[in-house]
């Protein structure tokens, strides 16, 4: 069968046109011979399932009631153009929620109806079928043009409140580095705990190398008690590290304040929303603020620099290049890549990307509800790290997902959460790389450790559920005790050939020799010599 390209570029419109519209209407007339080429139509566009030897009776109710109804408006359903256009989408939807293999066979066969219909144009209006059934917040244009104005009003308000922050930090401590402030920010922005690592700040213009501790003590060569800074201003206060930190969280709080109300704007403009979608755009958006444009502290490249991301580059390659400047700068690796390719330093070139179709949009989305990432990724050829990617970057939840959560399970087995930790922390139970717990250790551990199961508690769905991952883990332990008796039988049956010839005699393995008896070693002798 010939493969046909599912989601390339659409070179011309997938939409309806008067002469598709003269093909589909084509032979269809209020007679006799228009109703029949009508009834065949329908068939051949819905033939008999495998395995039968008829339609459904649903479908034979449904053909009944298309031919036998009254005419609306004096129109039979039939005769219109509007019921053949939503029957060929109709079969078009069966090609999404399908295999490759089973997409062109409902290609073929709408055109085993329509000939004149040609395969990349219903490919193309597959693509437009999908496109139109999914949720508005998957298309591009509604992102940018509706949301992503607030979002990105909140992150420039944001990125103000912090550059007014470290500003004012720098007018009360002009011999601090302005990088080492953005340094100590980006820090306080991550840690949420208030017991915070210990950093210094450098000075800017001190030969003996003297850092001004976080925790109010001086480094080396410097004062025990909290250094203290005064105002150029000449007034009479002082600058503790303490209230540094204080302007910065400070900024810090109406950065996020910001956020979340453009987040809840947006989420009281657009109710069909997730919360995680929102939080993912603006994540997303502020990553492409600092891609198209550095916000904070200018890199200043030396020639040093420049020397040692070539040499590196040239001994280790890029990769270890971009590592070596990085541990010596703390630079961000995307600030040095960008540097290395304006060095012209060659990259490997990454593999062209497929890029998702519309079929395989609507597919994974309304799917994900019933089937897990993994399954998904099958059904549209596609790694599960590529599903997960686009559930991710669009904040979409995988609600049905291999094994369980320790707050799932606990429920279940109606125990605390901190028994299922420990169960895990014991490596009696295996969490997966999503965090959830798989099921084949879970009737593992089910099966080894039965007094931890409170049947008393369980309700009628979950007593079924646990006496079904027993049955499956007592099937595989005595698949596995039966396959360990063949194989230990079967290694002595070898054991018992390789001592025994073929023709019954004895050979020469140890414990058997053969030269005890005389007249047997006699006889074989003169048998495999004929001059004997």
């Amino acid at each position: 069968m010939k493969r046909y390209k599912h989601g390339e570029p659409r070179g011309k419109t997938c939409r309806w046109t008067p002469q598709l519209d003269e093909v589909l209407l084509e032979g269809i007339e209020d007679n006799d011979q228009g109703r029949q080429l009508a009834n065949e139509r329908l068939k051949g566009l819905h033939p008999i399932p495998r395995g039968r030897d008829r339609h459904p009776r649903d479908f034979e109710k449904w053909l009944t009631k298309i031919f036998e109804r009254e005419p609306e408006n004096g129109f039979r359903l039939w005769l219109t153009l509007e019921f053949w256009q939503q029957e060929v989408d109709r079969v078009l939807v069966e090609g999404i929620f399908s295999r490759h293999a089973a997409k062109d066979a409902v290609v073929d066969r709408i055109r085993s109806v329509w000939p004149k219909l040609s395969p990349p144009w219903l490919c193309e209006r597959m693509e437009e079928v999908a496109r139109l059934g999914l949720p508005r917040w998957m298309d591009k244009r509604f992102w940018v043009a509706e949301v992503d104005p607030i979002l990105l009003g909140a992150i420039s308000k944001a990125v103000k409140c912090q550059c007014e922050a470290v500003d004012m930090v720098l007018e009360a401590c002009p011999q601090l580095h302005a990088g080492r402030i953005w340094a100590r920010l980006r820090q306080l922005r991550k840690r949420r705990s208030e017991d915070l690592a210990v950093t210094s700040f450098v000075l800017a213009d001190d030969d003996s190398s003297q850092r001004l501790r976080v925790d109010g003590q001086a480094g080396p060569g410097g004062r025990a008690e909290a250094a203290r800074i005064a105002f150029p201003s000449g007034i009479e206060r002082m600058v503790s590290i303490d209230e540094v930190d204080a302007i910065l969280r400070g900024a810090i709080r109406k950065a996020s304040q910001c956020e979340r109300e453009a987040v809840d704007r947006v989420l009281r403009r657009f109710a069909e929303l997730r919360i995680g979608t929102i939080w993912a755009r603006l994540r997303r958006l502020q990553g492409q603020r600092k891609e198209n444009g550095h916000n904070g502290p200018p890199f200043r490249w030396t020639d040093e620099l420049d020397e040692r991301l070539i040499r590196i580059h040239e001994e280790a390659g890029l990769s270890a290049a971009v590592s070596g400047v990085q541990s010596l700068t703390g630079w961000p690796r995307k600030a040095i890549l960008r540097r290395a390719h304006k060095l012209g330093l060659p990259s490997r070139p990454l593999a062209a990307r497929r890029r998702w179709t519309m079929v395989e949009y609507r597919f994974a989305i309304e799917s994900l509800n019933h089937m897990s990432v993994r399954e998904i990724a099958e059904e549209i050829g596609r790694s599960e790290k590529a599903v997960w990617d686009m559930v991710g970057q669009r904040g979409i939840p995988a609600r049905f997902q291999d094994g369980y959560t320790m707050r799932e399970l606990a429920e279940k087995l109606h125990v605390r959460r901190l028994s299922v930790q420990k169960w895990v922390e014991a490596d009696l139970l295996h969490r997966k790389r999503n965090g959830r717990i798989d099921e084949g250790s879970l009737q593992s551990f089910f099966y080894t450790h039965p007094e931890t199961l409170k049947w008393p508690a369980f309700d009628q769905d979950t007593a079924f559920w646990v006496s079904e991952l027993l049955e499956t883990e007592r099937a595989r332990v005595k698949g596995a005790e039966a396959q360990t008796r063949a194989m230990s039988q079967n290694s002595e049956r070898m054991e018992v050939t390789e001592v025994s010839t073929p023709d019954g005699t004895v050979s020469n393995a140890p414990g058997a020799d053969p030269s005890g008896d005389r007249e047997s070693h006699s006889s074989q002798a003169r048998g495999a010599n004929p001059r004997l």
